[in-house]
Parts: C-alpha cells; structure tokens; sequence
C-alpha cells in the first residue's frame, strides 16, 4: 500500500539580514528529507535544499526577485540555473532553473532549508534526514545516498 502524500503546509523563510522574505508550500515527509551536494558551490555555499515547484515559492520581499541578486551559474553542462540571494548579507534562500539530466531538460526549483525561520509550528530543522549527491562529477544517475561523496561534507 502506497503512503499517503503529505499535506502541504506553508512557512516562512528570510536571508540573514531579513532583506529576503519569502513562503513556500512545503508537503514533508516524516522524517523530512533534505539534499547536499559536493559540487563546488553548493559545498562552498553548505546549501541544503529541498526540490518544490514554483508555484509553491511566494516571495515577500522585495517586490520581485529583480530585486534580488542572482548568480547564474556556469557549469560545463546544458544547465541554466540561477541562485537568488541577498545583496546585503550574501545568505543564498533559493535556486530557479532547469538542468539536464540523460538528455531530457527537467525545470528546477529548491530552497535552502538553512533559510527557513526557526522556531516554527510544525518545522523543527533537527528532524531533517539529509541525503547526498554527487554533483561534483555529475553523478546524478548513481541517485543519493546517507553519507557524504567524496569531496563532501556533513
């Protein structure tokens, strides 16, 4: 028997300095379930993120994410994905785009789970399995595992 989907719940997220605010619609798992990646710049960034559409995401402040600076990054593969942070306090809240997986183009969409408010009813970051990815060598199709790939970290 499958297991029922989880119910979507909204919370609050911001960057440090509280310049970036945002919701996002999240259905968590029990437990919870977030990603790492040992690419370079998730590694540099200690990005953990969790996929959920767009339509999910409502971003509070500023008005638009023209507002809000980005950095596209470069990658020796047909990605285009864009990270949004905060020009103030640098804190990167979440990533827009699409990446290419064994010739298929797939939209993407994730935030930080570090961004998200604590405390808050029903969201306790602790609870968080976090699985990883091997980014660093385009690993995608070896999936994600409990333990860190090389050149990762907890």
């Amino acid at each position: 028997m499958a297991e029922p989907e989880a119910t979507k719940q909204t919370f609050k997220g911001s960057c440090h300095c509280g310049k970036i605010r945002y919701a996002a619609a999240l259905a968590l798992s029990k437990p919870p379930v977030a990603q790492r990646c040992n690419c370079t710049m998730c590694l540099k960034q200690g990005y953990t993120t969790i996929r959920i559409t767009a339509d999910d995401f409502t971003l509070i402040s500023p008005e638009n994410k023209a507002q809000v600076q980005n950095y596209k990054m470069k990658s020796n593969s047909n990605n285009n994905i864009n990270k949004y942070f905060c020009g103030t306090c640098g804190i990167h809240c979440w990533s827009e785009g699409e990446f290419e997986f064994q010739g298929v183009k797939y939209p993407l969409f994730t935030i930080n789970i570090l961004t998200l408010d604590q405390p808050q009813e029903g969201l306790e970051l602790s609870d968080f399995k976090i699985m990883y990815s091997d980014g660093r060598n385009d690993n995608w199709a070896a999936g994600s595992r409990d333990t860190p790939w090389p050149g990762g970290c907890i």
